[in-house]
């Protein structure tokens, strides 16, 4: 696949994550924001499959015949040899049943088993990340670039909770990262939080698990825009996830230990 090939899937997933954060703020207006849960903390609303569904239509109208992997429906992890669609169709759902705005629509794409293409998008404020090998990175399609802090001094670095490791792992890489002089932010959207480190809001974004479609889209983005990128993508990350990093590329050397070997 060339480079016309990937900006064209990163300008399609662009349009198709605006028009889902627009109709997911929409579908909450009318109630399918109430929240169940498929376990602890794992919240899930009527508006979470309702989208991913409007995803998948798009996707399968202007691709026809290319996998789709999603949170909320699977599929798709045997096509890992061709373009693979991975999307989280509400990331943040804990917020966006609240009535909050800090949660987003993540539609990546994998090429041979990496991240290569990337789109998410908010509603509130209106912002559409997007990125494909080759072809740069974006914000409402002006450039971005990861921030050029070189101090943890003068650094803000998220941490992710995953419920997948424990509490007291948690607890650990905060103290760490405060030990260092850092400033700490927790905002309950991983995949915001990536992209943001990618766009220099932040530092840097570590968790010690995320699953391949919290974060395949904002790889893609933020390798696009320089950032450090740890290797996520990398193993079994498709089906099982892995830890993961993005950050200022001066503090890639100082984060990259903190997720382990």
């Amino acid at each position: 696949m060339n480079t016309r090939d990937l900006a064209l899937r990163r300008d399609a997933a662009a349009a198709i994550a605006r028009d889902a954060a627009q109709g997911a703020f929409l579908m909450r207006a009318r109630g399918m924001g109430a929240a169940s849960f498929k376990g602890a903390q794992d919240f899930l609303t009527e508006a979470d499959g309702a989208t991913e569904r409007f995803i998948r239509d798009r996707l399968a109208v202007i691709f026809p015949g290319e996998a789709v992997l999603g949170e909320e429906m699977g599929g798709g992890l045997g096509a890992v040899d061709g373009p693979l669609w991975i999307i989280d169709p509400i990331d943040g759902t804990s917020n966006f049943s609240r009535n909050g705005d800090r949660w987003c629509v993540s539609i990546g794409m994998a090429l041979d088993g990496k991240a290569v293409v990337g789109a998410v998008a908010r509603y509130v404020p209106s912002e559409v990340f997007a990125g494909a090998k080759g072809c740069g990175a974006t914000l409402n399609g002006v450039p971005i670039r990861a921030s050029a802090i070189d101090s943890m001094a003068l650094a803000t670095i998220e941490v992710g909770w995953s419920m997948r490791r424990p509490l007291a792992a948690f607890h650990q890489l905060s103290q760490s990262i405060m030990g260092m002089g850092a400033g700490l932010r927790v905002g309950g959207s991983g995949t915001l939080g990536l992209v943001e480190a990618a766009n220099g809001r932040l530092e840097g974004y570590i968790e010690q698990h995320i699953n391949s479609w919290d974060a395949c889209a904002a790889v893609a983005i933020a390798r696009e825009a320089g950032a450090w990128v740890n290797d996520f993508d990398s193993g079994d990350w498709l089906s099982s996830g892995n830890p993961v990093g993005i950050g200022a590329p001066a503090l890639g050397p100082i984060l990259a230990p903190l997720l382990g070997p």
